[in-house]
C-alpha cells in the first residue's frame, strides 16, 4: 500500500477480509508516508493504527524496508533502530504502547532476492522476522541484528489476479510455510466496490482453506514461536533511587532483589531519563551506561538494548511475553516492594546479548571509550630544550647525507663495523620529505635561510621530467648522485608528496621563482582520469584511486589546478548520522588496506585536517591507546626502511585480517601479512612518534615521543628510522631521509603550536 490510497477503500477492503475470518497482514513503507505527511499523521495509518489495535487477532501493521539485507551489520542494525523511531514519529505512542513484544516486530524488506551473507549478529536475538528475503523457506537462520530469517514471499499479485488465481492449487504449488502479497495499488476509490474486491478475494482464501488445508497465520504468532526456540537473554533492571555506600550492603541488596523477582539476571541502577532519541537512559554502580529500548544501534552508534518492558504493566498471564532478549524495568522506592510479575520462564539468564560482528563498529566503540581517557585528554603542546637537540639531530643527517651536485640526499644510511651502506635511490616521495625538512629548518632556525634556499632551488633544477605525449611528469626513481632517472613510470602519492612541498616551498619569496619553474614542467590534465591521477608501471597502467594517498591527493591537486578530484575517504563519509559517516569511512579504509600514520597525520602538519582526516585520526589515536590498555604494547605504526630483509614494511591498523594491527611486507611475489605483536618486523616508528604528539599532545603521545627520544638517537648521524617492538631495541646506526625530514616537520609544527 501507498499514502495516496483512500483510508475509507482500504478500510473497507480490510473490514471485508475481517468479516470472513480471514487474517492479513498490511506492508507499510513508512518513508514514504514521512515524505508525504512529514509533520501530521497521515489519516491512512491513522485509520490502520485504529484497525490493528481493535482487531489484534486478524490485523497486523507490517514495516517495509528497502536494501536491508544489502546493508552490513552495522547499518542492518541502524535501519531497524531508525524504522521503529519513524513508526514512534509518524503514529505518535504507537511503540510505547507497545504490550507486547510481536508489535512491529516483523518487517518486510520488499522481496529482495539473492544470496544472503550471514552476519552472525544478535544484539536482541528475536527482534525482528524478515518474511520475504529468500527463495527457500528451509533456510530459516539466526540473520540479526536482532534478525529471524523466516518466511519467504513466494507470489506477488495484483487485485485482478488475486480474485482469480487464489485457490487452493497456487497454495499447494506455493508449498508450507510461505507469505502471498497483494499489491492494492489498483484498489478501487469507491469503498463499496473496495469491499466487493475483498469479498472475492477472502471467500477464495475460505474455499482453499477448506480444501487444502490452508491455516492463515498473522507474521507474529510466527514470531512468538520463533522466539519460543532461541536460547534466552531476558534480564531485569532495578531502578533504585540511590545505591547503597557499601559493597558488601550493595551485595545484599541484589541478592533480595534476585529472590523476589525468582532470578538471577537482575541489575540494579539508578536514573531512568528519557532521552530525545526515546531510549531509556541508566547507569550501574560502576558508572557504566546502559540505554534500553527498541533494539538496535542509536543515532551515535552505541547499542540499545531491547525490547523493553515497563514490568508495572506486564500482566503475567499474557502468552505472548515470551521475548528471549526481553529487558524488564521495575522501579521502586526500595527492594521490599518488587514483585514477581514475569512468568519465571522469561527470566532464565543464560548469557548476556552479544554485540555486532562489525569489525567498524567494533573499532569505533573501542576508539570511542579509549578516547574518554585521561592520558588522551589535549594538552598544551611544549617545545622545549631536548625537542631542539632532537631537531639539531635530524637535521644533522640531511647535511651530511647531501650529494653537493644535486643537493639531493642519501634516502637511508647503515653504518656497520665503520662502514657505510648507502642507498642512491630516491623516489619523489622522498624529495618531497626533504624539501619539506629543509624547510622545516628554518622555522626551527637550525641554519641559515640563505643556505637552505640555495639548496631547494638547486633541488628543484636537478630533478628531471618525462615528456610523453602531452604529458609531463617526474620520474618514479632518481639516482642522488646525478638526478639520472632509475626507474621510468609515475607515481601519484610520490607526486603528492613533492607537490605538496613544491607549493609550500612557493610562499617563501625567495623560492617562488624556482618552485613556479618545476610546476610549468608538469603537465599532468593527461594523467587525470574521473578526478584521480593515474599511475604508469612498468607494465600497465593503474588508477591511484583506492590508496591511503588518493585523500591526501585531493589536498594538493587543485593547487596545481586540477579543482575536479574524488576521495575514496570523501565519497565514503556519508551518512545521516557521525558514527554512520565514521563507520562508512572505515569500511573503505578496510577495502583499500592497512592504514598507517602517513600521509594522514601529514594532512594535519601541512594543509590542516578535513572532517576525514580529524575522524580518522581519532580512531587511530584510540585504537592504538586501547592496544596498549589490553596489550601493554605501545604502538607507533607507519611503513617504515628496516635494515634486514625484507628492507620495507608497511605497518597500521588493518580491518581486514583477524589481528586489528598488522605489518605488510614482500616475499618475492607474494605480500604477507603479520600481526604486529609478534612480527620480527613489527617496528616503533620514530617519525610516527614525533608526527602523533605534535598533532595530539596528550600524556599517551608523550610517552611515545619520550619512548623515542631515549632510545632512537644515533648521535652524530641521524635520528634512528625506528625500534623493534620486541623489546623496543634501536634499528643500530640506520636512519632514513623519510624519518629525519618528518621529525623536522613535526617539530617545526610542535613549535609553531606552542608559541
Amino acid at each position: 500500500m501507498h499514502p495516496s490510497l483512500p483510508e475509507n477503500a482500504l478500510g473497507s477492503l480490510i473490514f471485508a477480509f475481517l468479516s470472513q475470518g480471514v487474517a492479513l497482514a498490511v506492508e507499510v513503507e513508512f518513508d514514504d508516508f514521512a515524505r508525504h505527511s512529514p509533520d501530521a499523521v497521515h489519516p491512512v495509518l491513522s485509520m490502520l493504527s485504529d484497525t490493528a489495535s481493535k482487531n489484534r487477532t486478524f490485523v497486523e501493521i507490517v514495516p517495509a524496508t528497502r536494501d536491508l539485507m544489502q546493508k552490513t551489520g552495522y547499518f542492518k542494525a541502524r535501519a531497524l533502530w531508525s524504522l521503529r523511531s519513524q513508526i514512534d514519529r509518524l503514529l505518535p505512542g504507537s511503540m510505547a504502547a507497545a504490550a507486547q513484544p510481536a508489535h512491529f516486530s516483523t518487517v518486510s524488506t520488499n522481496g529482495v532476492e539473492g544470496d544472503l551473507r550471514q552476519d552472525g549478529l544478535r544484539t536482541g536475538g528475536c527482534t525482528t522476522v524478515i518474511y520475504d528475503a529468500v527463495a527457500d523457506a528451509e533456510r530459516e537462520a539466526l540473520l540479526g541484528p536482532a534478525a529471524v530469517l523466516m518466511l519467504p514471499l513466494k507470489a506477488r499479485l495484483d487485485l485482478r489476479s488475486a480474485q482469480q488465481k487464489m485457490t487452493s492449487g497456487l497454495f499447494s504449488q506455493l508449498g508450507d510455510g510461505t507469505v502471498l502479497a497483494i499489491d492494492v495499488a489498483e484498489l478501487p476509490i469507491d469503498p463499496a466496490r473496495a469491499y466487493e474486491v475483498g469479498q472475492r478475494i477472502a471467500a477464495s482464501v475460505n474455499r482453499a482453506r477448506l480444501s487444502g488445508y490452508l491455516l492463515s497465520v498473522l507474521p507474529r504468532e510466527l514470531y512468538k514461536r520463533c522466539c519460543a526456540f532461541l536460547p534466552n537473554h531476558s534480564r531485569h533492571y532495578v531502578i533504585l533511587p540511590e545505591f547503597p555506600e557499601s559493597g558488601e550492603g550493595y551485595d545484599a541488596l541484589l541478592g533480595q532483589a534476585r529472590a523476589r523477582l525468582g532470578v538471577d539476571c537482575v541489575t540494579l541502577v539508578r536514573g531512568g531519563e528519557r532521552r530525545a532519541d526515546g531510549a531509556l537512559l541508566l547507569e550501574t554502580r560502576d558508572g557504566e551506561q546502559r540505554r534500553l529500548g527498541a533494539p538496535g544501534l542509536g543515532p551515535d552508534g552505541e547499542p540499545v538494548e531491547g525490547p523493553l518492558f515497563l514490568a508495572d504493566e506486564v500482566a503475567p498471564q499474557r502468552g505472548d511475553v515470551r521475548h528471549p532478549d526481553a529487558v524488564f524495568v521495575h522501579k521502586v522506592d526500595a527492594v521490599g516492594k518488587l514483585a514477581a510479575k514475569i512468568p519465571a520462564a522469561n527470566g532464565i539468564c543464560l548469557n548476556y546479548p552479544t554485540g555486532i560482528v562489525d569489525p567498524a563498529h567494533e573499532l569505533l566503540l573501542e576508539a570511542r571509550e579509549a578516547l574518554r581517557s585521561t592520558d588522551l585528554a589535549p594538552e598544551s603542546p611544549v617545545f622545549d630544550e631536548a625537542m631542539m637537540a632532537d631537531a639539531q639531530l635530524a637535521y644533522s643527517y640531511l647535511e651530511q647525507a647531501e650529494m653537493s651536485a644535486t643537493g639531493l640526499a642519501l634516502t637511508v644510511r647503515k653504518q656497520i663495523n665503520g662502514k657505510s651502506f648507502n642507498n642512491y635511490e630516491i623516489t619523489m616521495w622522498d624529495v618531497g620529505s626533504l624539501i619539506l625538512g629543509l624547510l622545516a629548518a628554518i622555522d626551527l632556525d637550525l641554519a641559515p635561510a640563505d643556505k637552505i634556499y640555495r639548496r631547494i632551488k638547486k633541488i628543484m633544477a636537478s630533478l628531471p621530467v618525462i615528456t610523453d605525449g602531452d604529458m609531463a611528469y617526474p620520474p618514479t626513481l632518481i639516482n642522488v648522485r646525478d638526478a639520472s632517472i632509475e626507474r621510468r613510470g609515475f607515481d601519484a602519492c610520490d607526486f603528492a608528496r613533492l607537490s605538496s612541498a613544491v607549493t609550500r616551498a612557493a610562499k617563501h619569496a625567495a623560492l617562488a621563482e624556482a618552485s613556479s619553474q618545476l610546476m610549468k614542467k608538469w603537465e599532468i590534465a593527461g594523467l587525470m582520469q574521473g578526478g584521480v591521477l593515474k599511475n604508469i608501471l612498468k607494465t600497465r597502467i593503474q588508477s591511484s584511486y583506492l590508496s591511503h594517498c588518493a585523500h591526501y591527493q585531493t589536498r594538493i591537486l587543485p593547487l596545481l589546478g586540477q579543482p575536479d578530484t574524488r576521495s575514496p575517504y570523501r565519497e565514503a563519509f556519508v551518512g545521516d548520522t557521525v558514527a554512520d559517516r565514521t563507520v562508512s569511512l572505515l569500511y573503505t579504509v578496510d577495502q583499500i588496506g592497512i592504514l598507517p600514520t602517513e600521509p594522514l597525520l601529514l594532512e594535519y602538519v601541512e594543509l590542516g585536517p578535513s572532517a576525514e582526516c580529524a575522524v580518522l585520526t581519532d580512531i587511530f589515536l584510540g585504537a592504538m591507546k586501547h592496544h596498549y590498555d589490553q596489550t601493554g604494547q605501545l604502538l607507533a605504526p607507519s611503513e617504515t626502511p628496516i635494515d634486514t630483509a625484507p628492507w620495507f614494511v608497511y605497518q597500521g591498523f588493518d580491518l581486514g585480517h583477524e589481528t586489528r594491527w598488522n605489518v605488510s611486507y614482500r616475499k618475492g611475489r607474494d605480500v604477507l601479512f603479520e600481526p604486529v605483536a609478534t612480527s620480527p618486523y613489527g617496528i616503533f616508528s620514530t617519525k610516527a612518534a614525533y608526527l602523533w604528539y605534535a598533532v595530539r599532545p596528550c600524556a599517551f603521545s608523550l610517552k611515545m615521543l619520550e619512548t623515542a627520544q631515549s632510545r632512537a638517537r644515533i648521535d652524530g648521524f641521524g635520528m634512528s628510522s625506528g625500534l623493534f617492538l620486541d623489546g623496543y631495541g634501536q634499528m643500530a646506526n640506520h636512519a632514513d631521509l623519510n624519518t629525519n625530514g618528518i621529525v623536522l616537520q613535526a617539530l617545526a609544527h610542535l613549535k609553531r603550536r606552542a608559541r
